[in-house]
């Protein structure tokens, strides 16, 4: 399987160059680039029961996720690379009950790279996909970037429980969805 992702200038490298927490997945998809982003972008929440389930419960039943799932996940896109990557993020205190959104224009990439206020962390999602031979690699990956050292300590617990509460699950998920989507139109 071939991954280029410590040799090319990403989306999610140029936004979150360091991380504090950082989780990746990967998948192999029997599906060319095109196939495979078609599908990731077409994925609609109802294909991810789980996911949905846990959204609603970390939410309190605020977000019901339905539709396209790239366009109803709560968290805005700072950047898309047409057919190759897209990457959403947010700046939080996630640790929180009810996640209060730092002071910055939400989607808004310059911002989001630019702010360094202490007491929050910069979370970005990618969705990548790469060539691999007659298929893809599509990947999933999350980093995280406290801006200081005690909003760091406040998040570990937080990046603790949702890790072992279905984070992960939901991402797999979601690369499982893409690529039965892909295969089944390939």
């Amino acid at each position: 399987m071939t991954d280029d992702i410590g040799t090319r200038d990403t989306g999610l490298d140029r936004l979150l160059p360091g991380h504090h927490f950082r989780s990746r997945y990967t998948r192999r998809i029997e599906a060319g680039p095109p196939a495979v982003w078609d599908a990731m972008m077409g994925l609609a929440a109802e294909d991810l029961p789980v996911s949905r389930r846990l959204m609603a419960l970390r939410s309190a039943g605020g977000t019901r996720l339905s539709g396209p799932l790239i366009e109803s996940f709560p968290t805005p896109d700072l950047v898309r690379d047409e057919g190759t990557e897209l990457v959403k993020g947010k700046i939080a205190k996630f640790w929180r009950l009810r996640p209060e959104p730092a002071p910055v224009e939400p989607g808004d990439p310059a911002a989001f790279t630019a702010f360094g206020e202490p007491g929050w962390v910069k979370a970005a999602l990618s969705l990548r996909v790469v060539p691999d031979g007659a298929g893809s690699v599509l990947s999933f990956e999350t980093r995280v970037h406290a801006t200081s050292a005690s909003a760091r300590r406040a998040f570990a617990p937080y990046w603790m429980l949702i890790r072992a509460g279905g984070a992960g699950f939901v991402r797999l998920e979601i690369l499982s969805a893409v690529a039965r989507l892909a295969e089944q139109r390939a």
